[in-house]
């Protein structure tokens, strides 16, 4: 039996992942991957979120990751399978160079009565321009969901591809994306001149300026999921999971590792951002703190009685698995190298 836990952010690009790695202080991953049994890379025709797309699939989904319905499900306890349902998320748009750089509000999110007010404007907004019958905002903290009664048809970057890229790389396109274009600008005029965004740029918090949308589509069934065990608090994959036929007792807290019964899954998003923002930096210093918690989740995947660790490292386009076995350590003929397993190759997608 194996536990799997998903890296996002772990591949570097090609021309600096030697650079990079020179300054690690990762003892016991880079040891891991050296004794390691590496899969074939996954790559996929993705814009910057590959591990959405391998997690996806081992859920059974095709096409696109779909995740605002499922996120919606996990969330409310709710499915409307013939309603549409988009991520809305309130984001920061700064000024970088000669574009706009999509920037997240994870150290500041919108309180209750920001969420309230801000999302108020919205809701007035969606009433004018939408052209559907009963568009509907659920707002859940810094997540927001807009369901629609007619969909939208429009191909959207997911949030965590965007993040630290430029926007107008990243907008929605489709025909729907006008309709999708004038109700952000008339959000975004609404939501300038409002008093609340002016106490956070006063508190030094980042404005919130903008809405990023992403992961439409409708909620259905999925296939019996090869997972037996889920640890997260992310609603998305929360909802793949139930959407797949994993019990809500399945679900368990991030880092918690149960007794092995099956296959179990679990996510690690200490190097997203810093590697969404190309802060190598801080990615090293994250990376030294990964390998702390992975050694700790191998000892209590053995001591649950996990046969295997596998890690998916994910970069913008691939996912380099890498199997942990028992006894590995004792295999001193198999020998990985580390760098060419956190490097992000050239490839195209297939």
């Amino acid at each position: 039996m194996r536990w799997t836990v998903v890296v996002p952010g772990a591949l570097l690009p090609a021309p600096i992942a030697a650079d990079v790695l020179a300054g690690a202080t990762a003892p016991w991953l880079m040891r891991a991957l050296g004794q390691g049994q590496a899969e074939p890379a996954a790559s996929f025709e993705t814009r910057g979120a590959a591990h959405l797309h391998w997690m996806w699939q081992r859920f059974g989904g095709t096409g696109e990751p779909v995740t605002a319905p499922y996120a919606l499900h996990a969330l409310t306890g709710k499915t409307v399978p013939e309603v549409q349902c988009w991520h809305i998320d309130p984001v920061h748009f700064a000024f970088a160079r000669d574009h706009l750089l999509v920037a997240p509000l994870d150290d500041a999110p919108p309180s209750p009565v920001e969420a309230a007010g801000l999302a108020e404007h919205l809701r007035q907004a969606l009433a004018e321009i939408v052209a559907d019958r009963r568009p509907q905002l659920h707002v859940h903290g810094a997540r927001w969901l807009l369901t629609l009664a007619r969909p939208w048809s429009m191909q959207a970057t997911a949030l965590e591809g965007a993040l630290g890229q430029s926007a107008h790389e990243h907008w929605p396109a489709g025909p729907d994306a006008t309709e999708w274009r004038k109700l952000l600008t008339e959000v975004q005029v609404r939501w300038h001149t409002d008093s609340l965004n002016e106490a956070r740029e006063a508190r030094g918090e980042r404005a919130v300026n903008a809405l990023w949308l992403h992961g439409g589509g409708t909620w259905a069934q999925l296939p019996q999921s090869a997972f037996a065990t889920v640890a997260t608090a992310e609603p998305a994959l929360r909802g793949w999971a139930l959407a797949s036929g994993i019990g809500a007792e399945k679900l368990l807290d991030a880092d918690n590792v149960s007794a092995a019964r099956g296959k179990g899954l679990s996510i690690e998003r200490g190097l997203q951002q810093p590697a969404q923002f190309e802060a190598w930096g801080q990615w090293l210093l994250n990376l030294a703190e990964l390998d702390a918690t992975l050694r700790a989740l191998h000892a209590a995947c053995v001591g649950a009685g996990y046969d295997e660790l596998a890690l998916a490292l994910a970069g913008r386009r691939q996912v380099h698995v890498v199997r942990l076995r028992r006894g590995d350590a004792w295999r001193f003929w198999r020998r990985t190298s580390p760098l060419e397993l956190l490097t992000e190759t050239e490839e195209e997608a297939t």
